[in-house]
């Protein structure tokens, strides 16, 4: 019997989740696949076994390319596990992947000895002195992380969109560009990281902060980037992953790679590919230097009993929780800041400089965002004065003092119903006439179009957000609202988005298509006995047909079918040399030819 018609029968015998494993690894598409046979057809086609064994060990390849009855069973699994097998003799390769593995030779791949024989390549590269490298991946592993900080704090404040075709917007990644003084391809590594790390989202096209961001953000440099490093590590595919853990104290640049490509052998381009990009990424994070793991990598690797957090603290900048006020309203910090120090700073001030010695400037704007998340003055001076080594100096605490008592004298929140009735959407208000002339007045304000309302307010048809932010962005000290009168810090609107169609699911569809395709077959007995025919036809196999006789008996006749045409089959009778014609309506089994 085919290849086909044995794996089509083992395949409908899988249950739903297994199926869907199977058809998610073995298929790039479900298009054209009707039913148990056609997806056979498929995975028997030589293009996609290819694709499977490009995933196989050579240990698992070289157990399919030379069978033994002793062979491990654990070499074997990875094979069996993707349908390349008959599923009965153990190492038993399916013909079609014989076939294959018998091609290769003339592919400029390796034949059956060459894949139990072959020597693995040994290294040649020498590693580099052990100091030197730690201090590069060291410095590499501080800037990946205080770009991701940095980042992070970003998309807490405002979302990124991300473009339908990949790639995030040109004006968000123009500002991200700017701010976080990096280039475009920094930034892509940047998100994959974090990404990968948990601390960013890509949902409807924007990408935004999760909830573990903060807690993150918490941390100190070292176990920041302990836990990018872990998340990275354990995002490693097996075929790569394996090799890299097996080297924490060799190189990891061409020797890795050599030593992936013999353990893959089919691998090829896309293996290739996904090794540099990891290597690269390696390097970027401060794993590797000059293809070398650093001193962390090599505790973090290595699981050593000394806590990897001390590892990494001793290679990386010491944080430092005192900063510099200056009278120009600027703060310097001398070195990396302790994380509870950095994030109540950003509350209070917006930083203008970023690296080892970072800078951040107090604004009327900044303490009032800060007054307005609850922040007071006698607790913004209070956290100055600990962490100041240069004291609070007088312009700075004339700033707070100044804001708080402005703080809520220009309030703006959303129209009520009834002013929804005569067009107005939002206003501004205050007790001082004074304050509400100059906003009317403001030609950088006349596009809200702020019309006098009548005692203490102007109001606008535009949306509060636009309104609230139009009026922040121009410096004056204003604050949100609630209709209850309660004050609150709203965050800047996100750009619109139109929410994506679901993702379409082919190869849960093709299963429920498999599944109802053979349930047809079932209410119909005859069906399935010809399509089994039809694939014995097409791949010209010999078959067991039981046919039953007008005196109740059934003869068992070893035939190679011919054709199926006006419900008769023509077939050549192996044992007596002679065609025959049986009617497809006696035919009650179809059989692998013995």
């Amino acid at each position: 019997m085919s290849d086909t018609l044995a794996l089509a029968g083992r395949l409908q015998l899988l249950d739903d989740d297994a199926l869907v494993a199977l058809v998610s690894t073995r298929l790039s598409d479900a298009r054209s696949i009707k039913d148990f046979f056609d997806l056979a057809d498929r995975l028997l086609d030589p293009a996609s076994i290819d694709a499977a064994l490009a995933t196989l060990p050579r240990r698992t390849l070289a157990a399919l390319a030379h069978p033994t009855a002793d062979a491990d069973p654990a070499d074997l699994e990875p094979a069996t596990r993707l349908f390349l097998t008959d599923g009965q003799t153990p190492g038993n390769a399916l013909d079609a992947v014989t076939r294959v593995l018998e091609s290769w030779p003339a592919r400029g791949l390796p034949s059956a000895a060459q894949l139990a024989d072959d020597p693995a390549p040994e290294d040649t590269d020498r590693a580099p002195q052990r100091d030197s490298s730690d201090r590069m991946a060291a410095e590499r592993a501080f800037t990946a992380t205080a770009g991701i900080a940095e980042l992070l704090h970003e998309l807490r404040a405002t979302p990124v969109r991300e473009l339908a075709k990949g790639g995030v917007a040109a004006p968000d990644a123009k500002r991200l560009l700017a701010s976080l003084s990096i280039e475009p391809n920094d930034l892509d590594a940047l998100l994959r990281i974090a990404r990968r790390a948990g601390l960013v989202t890509l949902d409807d096209l924007l990408w935004t902060a999760t909830d573990d961001a903060l807690p993150w953000l918490l941390k100190g440099s070292a176990e920041r980037w302990i836990a990018l490093a872990t998340s990275w590590l354990d995002a490693l595919a097996d075929d790569i992953g394996e090799v890299l853990r097996s080297r924490s104290r060799r190189p990891w640049g061409a020797d890795a790679q050599q030593t992936i490509a013999y353990l893959y052998p089919a691998g090829g381009d896309a293996l290739r590919g996904r090794v540099a990009f990891v290597l690269d990424s390696a390097e970027y994070l401060g794993i590797t230097a000059n293809g070398y793991p650093g001193a962390a990598a090599r505790a973090l690797l290595d699981n050593t009993t000394q806590p990897l957090s001390d590892v990494a603290a001793a290679l990386l900048p010491s944080e430092v929780s005192n900063v510099y006020l200056q009278h120009d309203l600027t703060v310097i910090a001398p070195g990396p800041l302790t994380p509870d120090v950095d994030v109540r700073l950003r509350t209070l001030a917006d930083i203008e400089g970023r690296g080892l010695a970072s800078t951040y400037r107090l604004s009327a704007a900044s303490v009032t965002r800060a007054l307005a998340e609850g922040e007071t003055a006698e607790g913004i001076l209070a956290f100055f004065r600990s962490v100041s080594l240069t004291g609070v100096p007088q312009p700075v605490e004339y700033l707070v003092t100044e804001a708080s008592s402005r703080y809520g004298r220009l309030r703006a929140g959303k129209a009520g119903p009834e002013d929804e009735l005569r067009g107005i959407a939002s206003y501004v208000r205050s007790d001082d006439d004074a304050l509400l002339s100059t906003l009317a007045v403001d030609h950088g304000l006349a596009s809200l179009g702020l019309q006098h309302d009548g005692g203490d307010r102007l109001t606008s048809r535009f949306p509060f957000e636009t309104l609230f932010w139009m009026i922040s962005d121009a410096r004056y000290p204003i604050v949100a609202e609630r209709a209850s009168g309660a004050t609150f810090a709203p965050v800047r609107a996100r750009s619109s988005q139109k929410k994506p169609a679901p993702k379409p699911r082919p190869f849960v569809e093709l299963v429920a298509r498999l599944r109802e395709s053979a349930h047809a077959i079932d209410d119909a007995p005859e069906a399935w006995i010809a399509r089994q025919l039809d694939v014995a036809i097409k791949a010209k196999s010999p078959l067991a047909v039981s046919v039953g006789m007008p005196d109740d008996k059934t003869v068992v006749f070893l035939v190679t079918p011919l054709s199926l045409a006006a419900g008769r089959l023509r077939a050549i009778d192996e044992k007596a040399g002679v065609e025959r014609t049986l009617p497809l309506r006696n035919i009650t089994a179809v059989a692998p030819a013995p």
